[in-house]
């Protein structure tokens, strides 16, 4: 993948100016139409967010107004035109959110027969009953969505339970728009007005879509045309952007969904033994996925190192207090007649939140930190990164929701959002790099040196008289388009600091020979740079100089483990290895090493699950990459299209 328009993912930078006044953002724009070109300056006015103007806002919109008059009187020609064909195009996605938004309040007026103070309730109850529906089926009978949850598919069913979680976060944050009232626990609401109500979970999937359409226009290239009946027709341009996010996703489900399915192979072990299933066993397995998860996204072994003068343990066990809290009242909570949120939900005052957190060794300080943290509010993502919702004087949680979620990920997401220095994860990742260079017995070590400047090397090592330099970077996996832009963009950043450094020591590789303990005249054959990070990448990429590839598949390369055929099937979990790729059969070698650079193989399997396809919609047609196979395998009835993938990449 080539990182050819980076610029593009610099978005912060074109905000931060932005946020200084339009008087400022036109100076940035000024210099880089006479330093670049139009181009650029349409890039930077696409992905600082001024140009579409989702919720109509006037300020913005004189703003931009202002901008374009500004542009234009420096350009001339097919510049103009190219101001044109931008307007068209921000005409046409402005249409699809209002159109949906007329369409959303059109229904709601008509149908949510309910006072506004009373419509954040009646979306939560309809919320929990809805995701509650998939393991309850009389909750479906209610509200009358039965088609919805009755589907024996298992990956359909996990991902709308996913949406409607995913869309919780943008819905609160639309009801706080429109000014609703967080009110109304022991309000009763009628069965008609929830089945109303749960469209707003509907309405939000088709949002979110256009909204992803949206973040790819802004950060790499969309192409926006009207048919000739009218209808806008999307295609993602940027197929290479499109399929790193999707497969870097993918590969990071696929890793958690494993180790879930490995632990269900365990349970299945004991049920054929004939021992009883206790709480505590599946609590035991709970606590096992929680930690080793922690572990990938937080990168210390023990947990102890501090987020806000709290151990990442306790954080960890703090929101399985929630989760746990969530089962038992699940548990209890027996079939509604009566549907207000003080029935379905769990709601309490903040003192006795305070409470349960003291009752369970954290001191007055850590609860009202913990309550503070995983409180809704306007930079939070979803109800998974912050599952408390602040509602009269109570705070709501929502049980089916959160014992389902896992602590680590969601924390990782909270601090991510909240901006929170994770630079402790750095030291450990390179130990664990280092130790699977030891267990392959490659000489290896960090490197440091001060002259006028420092030069700190987190990993150099040798095989085969070819050197290698290696720059670990830790980063909480990015999800959404605007995150893995950016993501890319740190990396490419980071790049500089490994060739700086990567230099230093090719010009004065005495200091390798000594700090290696390598015979004294060696002379490497090739020198190579790889920035190695924790975060999953969906494309081999190659810029700078420098190789970017992930901890994960190195670290499967480097231990000879080759890609797994993962199964589920009448209790039984299996996994097959691919013997399709020759690099992983024999020892290392620097022939190996430069093919799994190039394409790792983890990468190119998941490439494969994709298919660029039209999909139709009422107003608009998107072609984009979609997931037409799966990786991990319930059952032995394989779609045509499975069969061939595990034909070519497995067997």
């Amino acid at each position: 993948m080539a990182l050819t328009n980076i610029e593009r993912f610099n978005f912060y930078k074109y905000e931060n100016e932005l946020k200084k006044g339009i008087d400022s953002f036109k100076v940035l724009l000024d210099k880089t139409l006479k330093e670049k070109d139009i181009e650029q300056v349409l890039n930077i006015l696409k992905a600082s967010g001024l140009a579409v103007n989702i919720f109509n806002n006037s300020k913005r919109r004189q703003q931009f107004k202002e901008v374009i008059e500004h542009i234009i009187m420096q350009i001339e020609g097919s510049d103009i035109e190219k101001i044109s064909n931008l307007l068209s195009e921000i005409e046409s996605i402005e249409y699809l959110f209002e159109s949906l938004t007329e369409e959303r309040e059109g229904f709601f007026k008509e149908f949510e027969q309910i006072h506004d103070s009373y419509k954040v309730a009646a979306y939560l109850i309809s919320l929990e009953l809805y995701l509650s529906s998939f393991k309850e089926s009389h909750y479906s009978d209610e509200l009358d969505i039965s088609s919805q949850v009755e589907l024996t598919d298992i990956n359909t069913r996990e991902a709308l339970f996913n949406s409607a979680i995913e869309s919780s976060g943008m819905i609160l944050k639309y009801f706080k728009f429109k000014q609703y009232g967080f009110k109304g626990i022991k309000r009763n609401i009628s069965p008609k007005t929830l089945k109303s109500s749960w469209y707003h979970i509907f309405f939000s999937e088709f949002w979110n879509t256009i909204n992803e359409i949206l973040e790819y226009w802004q950060y790499s290239d969309v192409s926006v045309k009207r048919d000739n009946q009218g209808k806008i027709q999307f295609e993602i341009m940027d197929e290479n952007f499109e399929l790193n996010n999707v497969v870097s996703n993918e590969r990071f489900l696929n890793l958690r969904q494993g180790w879930q399915m490995g632990k269900l192979g365990q349970l299945q072990n004991v049920l054929e033994t004939r021992e009883k299933i206790t709480d505590d066993t599946l609590n035991n397995i709970d606590h096992q996925l929680d930690y080793l998860f922690a572990v990938q996204y937080f990168g210390d072994p023990f947990l102890e190192k501090k987020v806000n003068d709290i151990k990442l343990i306790d954080w960890i066990r703090a929101y399985r207090l929630l989760t746990s809290e969530s089962k038992k009242f699940l548990k209890g909570r027996g079939k509604l007649s009566i549907f207000n949120l003080d029935k379905v939900c769990i709601c309490k005052p903040n003192s006795k939140w305070e409470k349960l957190f003291q009752q369970n060794g954290f001191t007055r300080v850590e609860s009202k930190e913990i309550i503070r943290m995983f409180t809704f509010e306007d930079k939070s993502q979803d109800l998974i990164d912050c599952p408390l919702i602040k509602f009269d004087e109570n705070l709501v949680l929502i049980p089916s929701l959160t014992s389902n979620a896992d602590p680590s990920r969601a924390l990782a997401s909270n601090f991510l959002n909240r901006n929170i220095n994770l630079a402790f994860r750095g030291p450990e990742f390179e130990e664990r790099m280092k130790a699977s260079l030891d267990l392959k017995h490659l000489k290896n070590s960090s490197l440091y040196k001060k002259t006028n400047q420092e030069y700190e090397c987190d990993i150099a090592f040798v095989l085969d008289d070819e050197l290698y330099f290696i720059e670990c970077k830790a980063h909480i996996q990015p999800f959404t388009v605007r995150q893995h832009a950016n993501h890319l963009y740190k990396l490419y950043e980071e790049t500089y600091q490994l060739n700086r450094i990567a230099d230093f020591y090719e010009e004065n590789i005495n200091f390798v020979i000594e700090q290696l303990e390598l015979e004294a005249n060696f002379k490497p054959k090739k020198v190579h740079r790889i920035l190695l990070t924790t975060s999953m990448m969906g494309a081999p990429i190659f810029v700078n100089g420098v190789y970017m590839v992930d901890e994960s598949s190195l670290v499967k390369f480097i231990s000879r483990k080759p890609p797994l055929l993962k199964y589920f099937d009448k209790g039984k979990y299996i996994e097959i290895p691919s013997t399709k790729f020759d690099i992983y059969r024999g020892p290392l070698d620097n022939e190996k090493f430069y093919q799994y650079l190039s394409s790792p193989p983890q990468i190119e399997i998941t490439k494969d699950l994709y298919r660029k396809t039209e999909h139709s919609f009422e107003i608009f047609n998107l072609v984009r990459q979609f997931k037409i196979n799966q990786t991990i395998h319930v059952g032995v009835n394989l779609s045509e299209s499975e069969s061939k993938l595990i034909k070519k990449h497995f067997r």
